[in-house]
């Protein structure tokens, strides 16, 4: 591991290597960081297990960090392959935040990848992101191990470049996916899985899509139905109007004065301490209803006076 001492004098080479004002001891210390990458790359080469290659890169890369620094600070665009190649190490450490700092740098000056790589850093960035981030889906779909902010960071950076449809349809299936992991964020979700099948159909996502759009309705159905059972009075029973009818019942006792409801022809319901006040349809036609045989009429009725009519007398 570098001192500290030794991260700043490359900081200052690479500084001066990217202003345009290198001495050959500034050379020769680019020649020197390039000297360590490509031994740590063949040490790293005899280790087969990609963990542990990761693992072993996290600990090399702060010996790099000087450089790095000054080279973007300088932001000259001069090919850099420590730069490029210490940028795909972060990926594979997990760095994505730091990758993609190094990375902007390195769209922007539309530097060359390493020669290994015949992709451009757009589209090496995406497939080198994504394609680990979807693999942890197909074994855990409900487990994002990556954040959507960073997958989002990725896709701003890589707006209008040169990308392949399948390889944009890759990025956004990947930001889909992450996004259905969190309740809030689905609505979110299934726009970015239609828009990766529309930019590219076989990228794999119909089923999701459909799934998504059941859970969205579902779900949207029990809000609905939650509202409605949180509004108040909503547990009282409404009588619907059809349900009341007016009768008026003609006897041979005095008419009793209606009550102010009955006389309004209206049904009145207590909602939660409220009077709420029903209007009844026009009242059915009036019913004439005799008294039963046997029942005598009450008491305090007055009864009909028959007068006989006297005859006139006979004239004498």
């Amino acid at each position: 591991m570098l001192t500290p001492a030794r991260r700043h004098f490359e900081n200052i080479m690479a500084q001066n290597r990217g202003n345009g004002v290198a001495t050959f001891a500034d050379m020769t210390a680019y020649e020197q960081i390039l000297h360590r990458l490509r031994i740590d790359m063949n040490r790293l080469k005899g280790i087969q297990s990609n963990k542990t290659k990761a693992e072993e890169k996290q600990k090399l890369l702060p010996d790099y960090q000087g450089w790095i620094d000054g080279t973007l600070a300088a932001d000259s665009g001069q090919a850099d392959e420590v730069l490029t190649r210490v940028m795909l190490w972060h990926i594979d450490a997990g760095n994505i935040a730091e990758a993609l700092r190094i990375g902007e740098y390195v769209i922007r000056h539309q530097l060359s990848m390493p020669d290994r790589f015949s992709r451009t850093a757009a589209v090496t960035l995406i497939d080198e992101i994504c394609d680990p981030v979807l693999a942890a889906f197909k074994a855990s779909p409900n487990v994002a191990p990556l954040g959507a902010d960073l997958l989002k960071a990725l896709d701003g950076l890589t707006t209008g470049q040169d990308v392949p449809e399948a390889v944009r349809a890759k990025l956004w299936k990947a930001i889909g996916y992450t996004l259905r992991t969190v309740q809030e964020t689905q609505p979110e979700a299934l726009e970015y899985l239609q828009k990766a099948i529309t930019e590219f159909s076989e990228i794999g996502v119909k089923r999701e899509i459909e799934q998504l759009d059941r859970l969205l309705k579902k779900s949207a159905l029990l809000d609905a139905a939650a509202a409605d059972s949180e509004t108040p009075g909503s547990d009282q029973q409404a009588i619907p109007p059809s349900a009341v009818t007016a009768v008026t019942v003609i006897d041979a006792e005095p008419a009793q004065p209606a009550e102010p409801s009955e006389a309004a022809g209206l049904q009145v319901a207590s909602t939660d301490g409220e009077q709420v006040a029903a209007a009844a349809p026009p009242a059915q036609p009036a019913v004439k209803r005799g008294r039963p045989a046997g029942v005598k009429k009450p008491a305090g009725a007055k009864a009909k006076k028959v007068v006989a009519k006297k005859k006139p007398a006979a004239a004498e």
